[in-house]
Order: structure tokens, then sequence, then C-alpha cells
């Protein structure tokens, strides 16, 4: 089961970007509750918004939906939507779906300033 690290560590904003950091597998189970963090994150919209898979397991098709969740709620604000530390499994799953051309990936930190 997915778990969404929150507090000081997990939610972290830097000048217009807050981070989220997912970890455990993301599959059809969480997938609902996932995807309600990144809405939430998106409340008083960032300029971007980095979901960071460094300590997920695993992503299903069904987890990976919840991107489409955020590209969805962060459209309309301006919000660019990042992943970060996305191993390979992710982003085959991530590419499965199509979500490359919406959203940027990457296997590290990402840009400083995206």
């Amino acid at each position: 089961m997915a778990s969404v690290r929150r507090g000081a560590d997990s939610r972290a904003s830097y000048a217009d970007r807050v981070a989220i950091r997912l970890s455990e597998d993301i599959t059809f189970k969480n997938a609902q509750a996932v995807g309600t963090s990144l809405w939430e994150a998106l409340r008083a919209p960032p300029r971007v918004l980095e979901v960071d898979l460094d300590r997920v397991t695993y992503l299903s098709s069904d987890g990976g939906a919840v991107f489409f969740v955020a590209l969805l709620a962060a459209r309309p604000h301006g919000t660019r939507v990042i992943v970060t530390h996305a191993d390979a499994q992710a982003r085959a799953t991530l590419n499965q779906l199509g979500v490359p051309c919406a959203l940027g990936i990457y296997e590290g930190d990402g840009p400083d300033s995206a």
C-alpha cells in the first residue's frame, strides 16, 4: 500500500514548487488516496508540483492513473507537474499510459527550476 509522507519532509515548498513524496506500491487499491493527496497539494496552486517516486516500489497502470487527476487539477492554474526519481518500471508504466507528453519525468532530481 502506498503512503504519502506528510509533515515537513513530505510536502516541501520551494518558492512556488511543492513536492509530494510517495512510497511503497501504488495500485488500484490506494490510487484514490494518492490522487486525493495530489489534488490537495494543488489547492493553493504552486507553479510546479513535483511527485517524487524515490520510495515507490511498484506503479501499476491503475495506480498511474492518479497522474491524470493531478494533470486535470493542475491545468486550470498553469501548474506544471513533474515526476522525479522514477525507476525503469515506473517510467515504463507512465509511458504505457501516455502521460510523458503532458508531464516531465526524470530519473533523478529533475530541473532546479521547472
